[in-house]
């Protein structure tokens, strides 16, 4: 499974649990409150705009959310807060891609979606600067995680074309009935990956008939949202660099955790869903990293404690992976449409959204500590450790990247399988990467 776009599926997961996905990011230009009430008060989020009809059609590219999951996310919370509005969602099904809507004249006015389609949408022409509405509103961008800003002014030249809604959270999640069992200590938060290695060790064994393994990830997730801030793609020369000296050393701090004597890695358990399986519902694995959202199963005894850190950048946690919302050209109500948004990022809103499960995107550590509240199984759980204090910063989401990232998870497949060598998977995954490259640029010039 493509782990770059986690996209809207991941949406989907979270509202089944705590809506975690396959599918948890901030300087202010252009963006500074006009006073410090403007934080608390948001201007925009609730005065009526009379330039339109009240009628807000949101869409998303993620085909696998459904008219129950979009109305617990969004929908029920904007009708509420606009009680006058009539809001319409239009999904990702076979005859309503973005291409056949723009085709239609169909007017959308908001664009809902995970960071993997930030370069797609902007490839329709269909995007619009929401600076200004920003300014006029006095919302202040500093109040969020600053990543998710800079990101969005990176691919924006300066400009913003999407404000983050919620994000991905994160977390090195233990079964502790295994820690338990086996007599190891319980990791704790800010250790580092060596020393969530050693415990991994301890906890790999074979157990009468069941073999249990100290530690499992979807290495591509691992990669993707790097605490090292590694990309697949030099943006100088548009060319792969997955078979540099740095990720080789990323690699080369995964791969141990598959090495660890005793358990035997096949092509059928070292998919993402297998080694997920493992820790949800064999509880064979001690460990797990999830960095989309997902925490155990209710009837778990588990918890939760910060993402390791590597001993070159401590303290640094996870790149975020936030879900957007976009005002488009194509709608006739604009002022409506930032308003929806407006309300959607406040703490109003955020407050309610994080009790339910969806990060928060905000820098609030009251909002933060609410994470997962209106859910039993959250109770008593190390919640904070879900957020990281200083996140990497987002890497790029191209086409190009999503096609190196491809291909660095298929070497990670090769070397635990004992196919190939860390030197030499990376290097094949790098052509192959830019022969997909070169592909997408040919396609790109038609």
């Amino acid at each position: 499974m493509n782990q770059r776009r986690i996209s809207l599926m991941v949406v989907t997961a979270l509202t089944a649990s705590a809506l975690a996905a396959c599918g948890g990011a901030g300087g202010s230009q252009g963006g500074q409150a006009a006073g410090p009430e403007a934080k608390d008060n948001p201007p925009a989020a609730s005065k009526p705009v009379n330039t339109g009809p009240r009628e807000i059609t949101m869409y998303t590219a993620g085909g696998t959310i459904d008219e129950k999951a979009f109305d617990s996310m969004y929908g029920d919370a904007i009708r509420k807060k606009f009680p006058d509005v009539t809001v319409k969602f239009i999904p990702n099904t076979k005859g309503s891609t973005l291409p056949d809507l723009i085709a239609a004249g169909t007017t959308i006015d908001i664009i809902f979606d995970s960071i993997g389609y930030a370069e797609s949408f902007r490839n329709y022409g269909i995007h619009m600067d929401m600076t200004p509405y920003i300014k006029a509103s006095g919302l202040d961008l500093n109040q969020f995680e600053q990543t998710a800003i800079e990101f969005q002014r990176k691919i924006g030249n300066g400009q913003i074309h999407s404000l983050p809604v919620w994000t991905a959270s994160a977390g090195l999640f233990y079964n502790k009935d295994l820690f338990d069992k086996f007599g190891v200590g319980y990791p704790k938060d800010n250790m580092t990956w060596s020393e969530i290695l050693e415990i991994a060790k301890k906890l790999t064994r074979k157990d009468g008939d069941i073999q249990y393994v100290g530690y499992v990830t979807a290495a591509g997730s691992q990669a993707n949202t790097n605490q090292l801030g590694l990309k697949y793609v030099d943006s100088k020369t548009g060319k792969a660099q997955i078979d540099n000296e740095d990720w080789t050393k990323f690699m080369q701090s995964i791969v141990p955790f598959f090495q660890i004597s005793g358990m035997t890695w096949t092509a059928e358990n070292t998919t993402v869903a297998a080694m997920r399986a493992m820790f949800e519902k064999d509880r064979t694995a001690a460990m797990y990293t999830n960095y989309s959202g997902g925490t155990p199963p209710a009837d778990m005894n588990w918890d939760v404690v910060k993402v390791p850190s590597y001993e070159q950048a401590p303290g640094v946690g996870p790149q975020s992976y936030p879900a957007y919302l976009s005002m488009t050209t194509l709608s006739k109500n604009k002022e409506l449409a930032f308003n929806v948004i407006h309300y959607l990022v406040s703490k109003e809103y955020q407050l309610q959204n994080t009790k339910a499960g969806r990060a928060t995107v905000l820098n609030d550590k009251e909002i933060i500590k609410t994470y997962g509240e209106s859910m039993a199984k959250f109770k008593g759980k190390n919640i904070t450790a879900m957020f990281p204090e200083k996140r990497a910063p987002i890497g790029d989401y191209t086409a190009a990247d999503t096609a190196a990232a491809s291909q660095f998870s298929s070497a990670f497949t090769k070397i635990i399988l004992n196919q190939k060598d860390i030197n030499t998977a990376l290097r094949e995954a790098n052509e192959a990467a830019n022969k997909a490259i070169e592909e997408i640029k040919q396609k790109n010039a038609k």
